[in-house]
């Protein structure tokens, strides 16, 4: 720290100084690519059936703490019981509590790379250390590798479909870390809609796993933030200590509540997000010195080749 620093500065953590200020190009134009939105809003009639449900409501009390009504329509939706899910505001809060609830600053945490940047934004903030498993060179995850450099890490996340990939995990290799890791293995599953395959077949067999989703890329509500995570019930209420209360807000509750009862609108985006994914990478496969990766997310990685 240097002498002539302001004293506000002097305030503020290294951890904190020492990072980049998180800033995406905020850009409202109809075609949008770089942060892997859904093209489509929420219909109107939906729009205005959130409306009146927040018109029903006290505004001047707390939302209920747990979000039983979007809880049980989770459990609905997902097929597993209520008391193993928690939902969020967005699935960075849910992250950044699972990182909290169970490590201590010097712990470490594993991430693969290229991936999603908050893992290791959120854990540099708490002076966590960081362990980066580099991907294959076709962008697949080593689980050998994954699994080498977690000894002694608290937590280990995966994505799957990664970001910026579109890669999905084989289920038999988080299987096989889960199995091998001392630490709790979280499986992002941002883009789960997409690719409908997720590690939560495997939640009655490992303990030591959770499961992440968000409602901001196939459901449509990116700018309502709003995610959930499940596991293993009695994990999840030593997680949920970590959350910070009431911080599902009633217009989120709301909003999550009437998506998962009109999931119509959904499965028609998702299937035709599918439809024009497989039309747009089989146009660029024509294009020389572009490699096309396959994509189970809604966005497409492409690599050029220099002539």
């Amino acid at each position: 720290m240097l002498k002539d620093e302001p004293h506000f500065l002097r305030s503020i953590k290294s951890s904190v100084r020492n990072l980049n200020a998180y800033r995406v190009t905020q850009d409202f134009s109809r075609v949008k690519l770089n942060q892997n939105e859904s093209p489509f809003d929420v219909p109107q009639d939906l729009k205005e059936e959130i409306s009146r449900k927040l018109l029903e409501y006290q505004w001047n009390r707390y939302p209920d703490n747990f979000a039983s009504g979007l809880t049980a329509k989770l459990s609905a939706y997902t097929g597993f019981p209520a008391q193993g899910i928690i939902p969020g505001n967005s699935s960075n809060e849910l992250l950044q509590a699972l990182i909290y609830a169970t490590c201590n600053s010097g712990d470490t945490v594993v991430v693969t790379t290229p991936g999603f940047p908050i893992y290791k934004r959120i854990a540099d903030v708490m002076d966590i250390r960081v362990r980066e498993v580099s991907l294959r060179r076709d962008f697949s995850v080593d689980p050998g590798h994954v699994i080498a450099a977690s000894g002694g890490a608290r937590l280990v996340v995966l994505a799957s479909p990664n970001n910026p990939t579109g890669l999905t995990v084989p289920i038999e290799d988080i299987d096989a870390i889960a199995t091998a890791i001392d630490g709790i293995l979280v499986v992002d599953e941002a883009y789960f809609e997409f690719c409908n395959q997720s590690a939560q077949q495997l939640l009655a067999k490992h303990w030591n796993i959770i499961v992440v989703r968000t409602f901001s890329k196939a459901f449509n509500l990116a700018g309502m933030r709003l995610g959930y995570m499940i596991g293993n019930p009695e994990l999840m209420d030593e997680l949920g200590k970590a959350k910070l209360p009431f911080s599902v807000g009633l217009f989120q509750q709301a909003a999550g509540e009437t998506v998962l009862e009109n999931q119509a609108f959904v499965k028609t985006n998702v299937a035709r997000i599918i439809s024009e994914r497989e039309r747009v990478a089989n146009e660029l496969k024509s294009i020389p010195l572009l490699q096309v990766f396959p994509s189970s997310a809604n966005f497409i990685l492409i690599r050029s080749w220099k002539v």
